[in-house]
């Protein structure tokens, strides 16, 4: 290959290429694009009446994420056997066909006069979508380590983090907002998604042709072969299981936040709309969006494992203050934001570290493989989500209310309908709830998005999903802080316990700052020195920072000897906070057998052993050690490994 040619394909030194810019503007629009269709979707089933609210905001995740474990082994296979860039601009084309698919759902949902079947066929493109990303994102987070060089992974996948967030955040909103706008007209949501995927597209023509990262690799005979075989890889690779461990409980996290946030919506009285409780959701995006470039930023030229225990220490005081907000709104946003930020914080440096750990010929399978942990985590999540609340509700946490069940009983004769929820309906001579005003059902946006509850509440209405205009019907009542709610169910069905669940959001916000801590503790363990980088990162921030050279020469596992030949007081904790593996110093003054034996274990449980050659018995000490030798050294604020030194190992 001749040399020019060779420069090309080459990692860049420059964070904003041509290659970098096409793959920011393909991942926001996919990402936007996703939540679009995940929100507009949701919507457009509840107001066919295709599915009951429940159903649709508990089917979605399942609809999206379902892929991403089905997939997995061959999204990691076509990662690393066709080139990357290959495979992002095909499902950037796919992703066109998908949108064309969702707008042909809606025009048979609408036009079409097939509301179940137009319905159904949009929701099979939250799958679709879900496909689509269980695909992308090995290749998206793969591709990094070979468009830039290492010392610019953490400032670019901050940036990549932040534009993810930040299209979430749109997207979520958006699909909300256009669900409200384009009522009846959903047509309209398809062609907005269809545009922007073809604008995806041609962003993603931009990204520079790249070699595969391992073109002879043999399709596997055994479909989930690899994936047990990466699972085995990840657990016993220390630094790649520290990776994997924090993010599958970042996944775990956020599933569990969400399904609380949308709870709190839920349990709100009145009841909050959809559109209420997606800006609540989108101000922890928002919140991760500004904390990623800034993590990004204070790591520098390495990847920064200080910034995790920041970061958990911050989401578990915005999960406890939350939990302590939330009967006054901004400041719940406040603390949303927070828990965002710090998120930000945590997430990044765990990307980064997978990136930059994962075997080169196999970086994309080892993301998907990451991938269906991560599903796992958020399966999890929504398990002990379901069993705190049935837990709360089976032994009297939250408080069952009263009902009286003489309401009204007869043929329900009709319903209307406002921003998809049921708020008017007859049933024989009683009317229940409160009619809209003509062409009410089409306002764009609440009155007042988070403001004071008005002085006269219209009344609640809660119907079961099988029920129809038409049938035989029975209306139990209930008053919770001076709010009528009106239970409809089929005559002959047993009356359903409602609970007055305003106090159990408290209680999940403040098990999630519990969780976080416990998996703090776990990652502590597994790197002890977690505190101590972080306080190394908060000093360099007022004091003199080191630029790094020569990182790539540390391996992620095995034995390893730093050989520091270094006066500068300062050198010591900027070494143990650049190698992401735990690092034990020694300064020998004298040769023993008790400081040999504890090099010894340190090597052999597979850390970093440190020998600061300016003491007397370094020599001695570090010519007894069997592991991979490598020379450290500083040249002003330059601190540099194994500079002009052939690696050596015993």
């Amino acid at each position: 290959m001749p040399t020019d040619e060779r420069n090309s394909l080459a990692p860049s030194g420059r964070l904003f290429t041509r290659t970098y810019l096409g793959l920011l503007a393909a991942q926001f629009l996919a990402a936007f694009n996703d939540q679009a269709i995940h929100a507009s979707a949701m919507f457009f089933a509840i107001n066919t009446r295709t599915l009951s609210e429940a159903n649709a905001i508990t089917l979605m995740p399942i609809l999206f994420y379902a892929p991403w474990a089905i997939f997995c082994t061959l999204a990691g296979y076509l990662s690393d056997r066709f080139s990357k860039r290959n495979t992002l601009v095909f499902w950037k084309v796919a992703e066109v066909a998908i949108c064309a698919l969702a707008c042909l759902g809606f025009w048979i949902g609408t036009e079409g006069e097939h509301p179940a079947t137009g319905a159904w066929i949009v929701l099979s493109t939250v799958f679709l979508m879900g496909t689509h990303s269980a695909f992308f994102v090995p290749a998206k987070y793969g591709v990094m380590p070979e468009i830039m060089q290492p010392h610019l992974l953490s400032r670019g996948n901050g940036m990549l983090e932040s534009l993810s967030f930040l299209a979430v955040i749109l997207g979520t909103v958006c699909g909300g907002v256009m669900s409200f706008i384009f009522l009846r007209r959903e047509v309209n949501i398809g062609l907005v998604l269809l545009g922007l995927a073809i604008l995806g597209v041609l962003a993603s023509l931009f990204i520079r042709r790249m070699p595969a990262a391992n073109p002879t690799l043999r399709f596997p005979p055994y479909l989930f072969g690899p994936l047990i075989r990466n699972l085995q890889t990840l657990v016993w690779s220390r630094t790649l299981a520290f990776a994997v461990i924090g993010i599958s409980f970042f996944t775990f996290i956020v599933a569990f936040m969400r399904a609380t946030v949308y709870m709190f919506g839920e349990s709100q009285n009145p009841r909050w709309d959809e559109l209420k409780t997606s800006a609540i959701v989108g101000t922890v995006a928002l919140g991760v969006g500004l904390g990623s470039p800034l993590a990004g930023w204070l790591s520098g030229r390495k990847v920064e494992l200080g910034l995790i225990p920041i970061g958990a220490a911050g989401m578990i005081l915005g999960c406890v203050l939350a939990g302590f907000t939330l009967g006054y709104i901004p400041g719940l946003i406040c603390c949303t934001i927070l828990i965002g930020i710090c998120t930000g914080f945590y997430l990044v440096p765990l990307f980064t570290l997978l990136q930059y750990r994962a075997p080169k010929s196999s970086k994309g399978d080892m993301i998907a493989s990451s991938n269906f942990i991560n599903v796992a985590g958020a399966i999890s999540a929504s398990l002990l989500f379901w069993a705190l609340i049935a837990s709360a509700k089976s032994t009297g946490l939250v408080e069952k209310v009263q009902q009286t069940d003489d309401v009204a009983t007869g043929r329900l004769k009709s319903r209307e309908f406002m921003r998809g929820r049921t708020v008017y309906a007859t049933i024989g001579d009683v009317s229940v709830g409160r009619k809209p005003a003509e062409d009410e059902s089409r306002l764009n946006l609440p009155e007042h998005l988070f403001g004071d509850r008005p002085a006269v509440v219209p009344p609640e209405l809660h119907i079961a999903p099988d029920v129809s205009v038409g049938d035989a019907v029975k209306v139990s009542h209930y008053k919770l802080e001076g709010v009528d709610h009106y239970v409809i169910r089929p005559e002959g069905k047993p009356i359903e316990a409602h609970y007055d669940s305003r106090s159990l959001p408290r209680f999940l916000f403040l098990g999630a700052a519990l969780m976080t801590l416990g998996v703090l503790i776990v990652l502590w363990r597994r790197v002890r020195d977690l505190p101590g980088r972080s306080l190394t990162l908060i000093r360099g921030l007022v004091g003199p920072r080191y630029i790094l050279e020569g990182l790539s020469h540390v391996p992620g596992d095995g034995p390893v000897i730093l050989l520091i030949d270094s006066n500068q007081p300062d050198a010591l904790p900027a070494i143990r906070a650049a190698v992401d593996r735990h690092v034990t110093i020694f300064e020998p003054k004298t040769i023993d057998s008790i400081q040999l034996e504890q090099a010894e274990k340190i090597l052999k449980r597979g850390d970093v052993v440190g020998v600061l050659m300016s003491a007397p018995a370094a020599e001695a000490l570090a010519g007894t050690l069997d592991g991979l030798r490598i020379p450290v050294r500083t040249n002003g604020k330059h601190l540099i490994f194994a500079d002009g030194v052939s690696l050596a190992a015993k």
